[in-house]
């Protein structure tokens, strides 16, 4: 349990010696007392710091140190103003978007749906006979009559 407990420890000050907290005297102090309780600890640490400049780390350094331009925001409300200004507005935009598709692919919907079902009313009763008797597999005489008198209270 020592010896986690340590190595934690080690861990937590070699963090602190990346993120550059550690003045010199202290980091020496700590290089010693690391190369005598795990080496290969310390070459872990080595690496680490090799690669602070290179790759991912190194260009979230960058993003880091580059400051934001005081003038941006202000250029970008001129820029849009100068584009149409309320043109751009959410609300302008999302009517836009509802009145060109929703609603012409509403109405196109109707009527395609309307077409069809016109087309397809001619005799309805005759035709839902003649769907039944094919998806059952009976005749008509076979099919047995409604007891309607079940029914009469309803």
């Amino acid at each position: 349990m020592d010896k986690n407990d340590t190595n934690k420890r080690l861990r937590e000050r070699l963090i602190d010696a990346q993120d550059g907290l550690l003045s010199r005297d202290e980091l020496e102090r700590l290089e010693k007392e690391v190369r005598a309780h795990d080496p290969q600890l310390w070459k872990d640490h080595q690496w680490m710091m090799r690669q602070s400049g290179e790759g991912v780390p190194g260009l979230f350094a960058e993003m880091r140190a580059e400051q934001p331009d005081g003038e941006a925001i202000r250029r970008f409300h001129q820029r849009r103003e100068a584009e149409g200004g309320s043109q751009m507005a959410l609300e302008h935009l999302v009517w836009q978007l509802f009145r060109r598709y929703v609603l012409t692919v509403g109405l196109v919907l109707i009527v395609l749906l309307t077409g069809l079902q016109m087309g397809s009313s001619e005799d309805v009763s005759a035709s839902s006979r003649d769907e039944m008797t094919r998806y059952l597999g009976t005749e008509q005489q076979q099919m047995p009559e409604l007891n309607h008198w079940l029914y009469e209270d309803l």
